[in-house]
């Protein structure tokens, strides 16, 4: 989404006092403000930005004396008589003080409808109760194409030399865009520069690839999102053919035509099943098949609290997400985190994670495909299952024979085996109850077992590895039934 120039002018001219913007880009915010307030008041606006360290300061001519305080700038506020804004940048961190409460009360009974504004800036929403029914609450979403395409331009007339600036198509523009969405716009110039400065020649793959490599450096840094680069396809997934399939049909939806026909965009799929049948995999091939970026969230570092409230962690991740869209989104073992072993009731962070994901859900307007795995399926409860959340909700279960086939065929030809020198047939036979993992476990044991013995790969070797792996369908028979008996009338089976 574009900055909210709008929404925050509409409340200025209201003569809303106090607002409250959610956001980590400093820099980008305060740019945007010093816009806005020169269109709305001309040449007699002024722009001051308060922090802890440097007090108030008056932009283009310096700063406020005795104004760190956060009580004492508060109080300049009020007796300043211009037309400006006040942008607080570390106010969040005072607001629950009685003093400071008790004078954003008044600063918002005495400028009430005047033409002075103070705006809260702060990267999680930290608004006490006293206020919230008195300061609006206004999320800066992260830059959209049209933004960081404005920026590309900039960095680009900044950094790279006349003869190669004239060799940037259009089409190589927009390509290094997709690939910045989801950052902010400092991200976005540092890593533009870090790629751009010095450019001899252009390679345009090569500049793409190392702007991603910034990208996923950076989602990384959030600590609750993965941008996964590997590509996995699905011809390197055994078996699942009803699956695949629905994948395949699926992908039509984002052709040009589909919109016109009157088919709607994918909105999710839930693959549960027993653990090491592909499950993981299936997600990964998803953003392959329809060539769309994969992210992946850790709902375990949302809930560490190492990166704020469990709640504002998972709605920055939510909102980094749908600012990369086009998109998929990953979640894996979903019943371990959405619902933490059943603990949704009550006014505790997982309810209230609970209760914005099911609204993002079924609300969300951006194109993010959720590719959500579990293992343990009746710990969901029947809100997140009902048609409407997720397209279609498939079982996959222990492969059949044909489908250990073909999973040797892949592990083999993986490890530059010929799949043709082997008897697949009965390879396949005696490693019936064996999931997909343990095959491949079984491949790599035997070929470590051939290598130390210098001698090539057989079928007996694969045997012998095999027949020594005692299998998840022994240890776990009845939780496995047990999955199996659920999903025997509320799941499509993965495999034909």
């Amino acid at each position: 989404m574009p900055f909210p120039a709008n929404d925050i002018k509409s409340f200025v001219k209201a003569g809303y006092p106090v607002l409250y913007l959610v956001s980590w880009e400093e820099e980008r915010v305060e740019n945007k403000l010093r816009v806005i307030g020169k269109e709305l008041y001309g040449d007699s606006f002024k722009f001051y930005t308060w922090s802890c360290t440097d007090g108030l300061v008056t932009y283009g001519e310096g700063g406020v004396e005795e104004t760190r305080d956060v009580y004492r700038a508060l109080d300049r506020v009020i007796s300043i008589n211009e037309e400006a804004f006040f942008l607080f940048k570390d106010l969040s961190f005072f607001i629950k003080e009685p003093q400071t409460l008790r004078r954003l009360k008044d600063i918002q009974r005495t400028l009430r409808g005047g033409s002075k504004t103070l705006f809260v800036l702060s990267s999680s929403l930290n608004l006490p109760g006293e206020l919230e029914n008195l300061v609006p609450v206004v999320d800066i979403d992260l830059p959209d194409a049209d933004e960081i395409g404005d920026v590309f331009d900039s960095v680009v007339n900044q950094c790279v030399k006349e003869g190669v600036f004239s060799f940037i198509t259009p089409e190589f523009r927009e390509m290094c865009i997709r690939a910045l969405l989801g950052l902010g716009t400092a991200e976005i110039e540092l890593a533009l520069k870090r790629v751009l400065i010095g450019i001899e020649e252009l390679d345009e793959d090569r500049v793409v690839e190392l702007l991603l490599e910034e990208k996923a450096q950076f989602i990384r840094k959030s600590g609750t999102l993965e941008f996964v680069r590997g590509r996995i396809s699905l011809d390197s997934i055994g078996g699942l053919d009803n699956l695949k399939e629905w994948l395949k049909i699926r992908s039509l939806a984002f052709s040009p035509d589909a919109k016109n026909f009157g088919l709607d965009v994918p909105k999710g799929v839930l693959i549960m099943g027993i653990s090491g049948c592909g499950k993981s995999l299936c997600a990964k091939a998803i953003a392959t098949v329809w060539g769309l970026p994969l992210l992946r969230l850790d709902l375990n570092q949302v809930y560490s609290g190492s990166f704020g409230t469990p709640e504002e962690a998972f709605r920055k991740a939510i909102k980094t997400v749908e600012a990369v869209a086009p998109c998929v989104l990953w979640i894996d073992e979903i019943e371990a985190g959405i619902t933490r072993s059943g603990e949704k009731t009550g006014d505790s962070p997982t309810s209230r994670i609970f209760g914005y994901f099911l609204t993002w859900m079924q609300e969300k307007e951006k194109m993010v495909f959720i590719a959500a795995t579990a293992n343990q399926i009746d710990l969901l409860p029947p809100e997140l299952l009902r048609k409407g959340r997720f397209d279609e909700i498939f079982f996959v279960s222990l492969p059949s024979r044909e489908e250990r086939k073909e999973i040797f065929r892949i592990h083999l030809a993986k490890r530059g085996k010929n799949p043709d020198l082997f008897d697949l047939d009965s390879l396949a036979k005696n490693t019936e109850g064996l999931s997909g993992a343990e095959i491949e476990q079984a491949v790599v044991s035997a070929l470590f077992e051939s290598f130390s013995k210098q001698k090539e790969l057989d079928d007996k070797d694969l045997i012998i590895a095999a027949s020594s792996i005692v299998p998840l369908s022994t240890t776990m028979r009845e939780e496995i039934s047990k999955i199996e008996r659920w999903a025997s009338n509320r799941a499509v089976r993965a495999s034909k």
